[in-house]
Parts: structure tokens; C-alpha cells; sequence
């Protein structure tokens, strides 16, 4: 192990891997799952990482709603912004899109 990096001293919660961890997800500005710029958040539990004799702790927050409703919204807009036939309800891609947000919808309620 090279000195400049951290070595894990704790498990993070939900399988998440603190070593792979940016620094962004690690200061709360980033989602700690999917790395996605927080707006809303959720907290998830904290990582300890210890560099030479140095503990630190970090609270980990999540997207909220979660990542995978975010994440399917994003997309199913992204998609419908630039397609014509998405304006006249004919796009099959677009109803896809629609279609898995709408699952991921609710599967978080």
C-alpha cells in the first residue's frame, strides 16, 4: 500500500466500497452510490478511513428519492427533450423510459 492512500479501518453500509470512494462522494456532494451530484439527499451511514495515524470519519448521504427513480427520470427527460416522435406519443424508446421510471417509482414507495 502506497502512503497517499487511505486504508480502510470500517465497512461502509449497503456494500459500499470506501476505498473506491471519490473525494466528492466522501464530502457529501455526490451520491456515495451512483456518484450523481446531490440536489436531494438521504443519509446512509458513515466510513472510517485512517491515513498514517489519522481516523476520520464520514457521514455518506444518498440520492433522494433514490438514485434509481432519479436516475430513470433523468433519462426518460433526456431523451424526450430531443425526440420528435416522443412529442406525438410515438417513440417506443421513450415509452421505455417512461416505463422503467415508473417502475422504479414504485418500487421505492
Amino acid at each position: 500500500m502506497k502512503r497517499s492512500e487511505p486504508a480502510i479501518t470500517a465497512p461502509g453500509p449497503a456494500g459500499i466500497d470506501p476505498a473506491a470512494l471519490t473525494r466528492e462522494q466522501l464530502q457529501g456532494w455526490r451520491c456515495a452510490l451512483c456518484g450523481t451530484l446531490l440536489t436531494g439527499d438521504r443519509p446512509l451511514g458513515t466510513v472510517t478511513l485512517s491515513q498514517g495515524p489519522t481516523l476520520t470519519t464520514y457521514p455518506l448521504w444518498a440520492c433522494d428519492p433514490n438514485c434509481a427513480t432519479e436516475n430513470a427520470w433523468r433519462a426518460a427527460i433526456g431523451h424526450a427533450a430531443g425526440c420528435e416522435a416522443c412529442r406525438t406519443g410515438e417513440c417506443a424508446t421513450g415509452q421505455r423510459l417512461l416505463d422503467a421510471y415508473s417502475t422504479a417509482f414504485r418500487g421505492e414507495r
